[in-house]
């Protein structure tokens, strides 16, 4: 059995434009919900998304947020992955999303 990690998202706006999620924990089939259940301050033009801390995720965790991605570009506003591990950064790579999110220098 594998050991399991559950999500965790932190929510802050440190503007009044911006809102930040750092994602922790492992976003997978079991979690996405969580992800996708969020509420987003109204008035907002960016999603910065902290990937830093994430220890695992599978394609539906991926396809959340790409769904972020295309709720985000619905009601105006960009998704910017602020931060993420390498083995993300190549993930990102191998399935094209760098061209979907803007990823940090790394």
């Amino acid at each position: 059995m594998l050991d399991r990690t559950p999500l965790h998202i932190e929510v802050a706006t440190p503007d009044a434009t911006t809102v930040t999620l750092a994602l922790s924990g492992d976003l997978d089939y079991d979690s996405v919900t969580q992800l996708a259940g969020l509420t987003l301050p109204p008035g907002h033009t960016a999603i910065d998304v902290d990937l830093s801390r994430l220890t695992f995720i599978d394609s539906s965790g991926l396809a959340a947020l790409v769904r972020l991605q295309q709720q985000a570009a619905d009601a105006g506003a960009v998704v910017r992955v602020v931060a993420l591990t390498p083995h993300l950064r190549s993930l990102f790579l191998m399935t094209a999303l760098d061209r979907l999110f803007s990823l940090p220098p790394g």
